[in-house]
């Protein structure tokens, strides 16, 4: 496929998957538009790419930013949304405050919604393709990742019906679903959303939780940078048959098997 006069949008392109996917999509040669949330991270990507991309201002919770972001692109030959952005609250379901419950699914599931609809007119146009950023926890959800895995599980949902909806029009859509030795900057963010949530939860929450919290933490700092995910979202959007889901790093493939393989109370257990 000629990638050269193909537009791709992606979202939460500051720092992580979302930049490493900008960045290896320019590299396939598309013609990238980055959603940032600050001028300085669209200018150290524009930097990185040597002005080969175009950072967009875009709040996905917004929906300005997102009419804005939309104008934007009106013009081009768009062929594919990949909807990255996302957040991560950690904690404890019993303790965690509802308004934090709420935000992860604004940004997680109801931000890639309004991106979608806002870009599926031109997408219909061109036949393009949406890749929506899901998790091993969209099919596996563990301790204390309960509000994000709710929100991976409802996005994929969402991309099932979205997949099947626009079947007539030929719009493929594709999960990428990363699991295993993966750090980002996401992490870092909501282990410290933890840590400030945690200073209103009551002593109980401490006594309940507290060992458990740190040893999953001390996991998720050994873990590595994903770069195989850009792969992935690369695939997705250039193959003649691109898959469905696209499972990516030793864990997911791991729980995608146990899942099939196992029933639920025996997973519990190896969880």
């Amino acid at each position: 496929m000629d990638n050269t006069k193909k537009s791709v949008f992606i979202s939460g392109a500051s720092t992580g998957i979302g930049k490493l996917c900008a960045l290896r999509l320019v590299k396939a040669g598309f013609k990238v538009f980055a959603g940032v949330r600050s001028e300085k991270a669209g200018e150290e990507l524009l930097q990185i790419a040597q002005g080969r991309l175009m950072p967009v201002m875009l709040d996905i919770t917004d929906s300005q930013s997102i009419d804005s972001a939309a104008r934007i692109i009106r013009s081009e030959n768009m062929y594919g949304l990949v909807n990255n952005a996302g957040t991560l609250v950690l904690g404890p379901l019993e303790f965690l405050p509802l308004e934090m419950i709420r935000k992860q699914f604004e940004v997680n599931l109801f931000g890639h919604i309004a991106v979608t609809q806002a870009f599926l007119p031109f997408l219909r146009k061109s036949g393009g393709r949406i890749v929506n950023m899901s998790s091993l926890s969209g099919f596996v959800a563990f301790p204390f990742s309960g509000a994000y895995a709710s929100s991976k599980f409802a996005l994929e949902g969402f991309s099932d019906s979205l997949r099947r909806e626009l079947r007539p029009w030929n719009i493929k859509v594709s999960l990428i679903e990363p699991g295993g030795k993966l750090k980002t900057q996401i992490w870092d963010k909501s282990f410290n959303s933890l840590k400030s949530a945690s200073e209103s939860f009551p002593q109980e929450a401490e006594k309940y939780y507290g060992k458990r919290l740190m040893n999953t933490r001390h996991s998720v700092e050994k873990m590595s940078v994903p770069s195989a995910v850009a792969e992935a979202v690369l695939h997705a959007l250039t193959a003649n048959r691109p898959k469905i889901r696209y499972i990516v790093g030793l864990g997911a493939r791991k729980y995608s098997m146990l899942r099939r393989l196992l029933p639920d109370w025996v997973l519990d257990k190896v969880i």
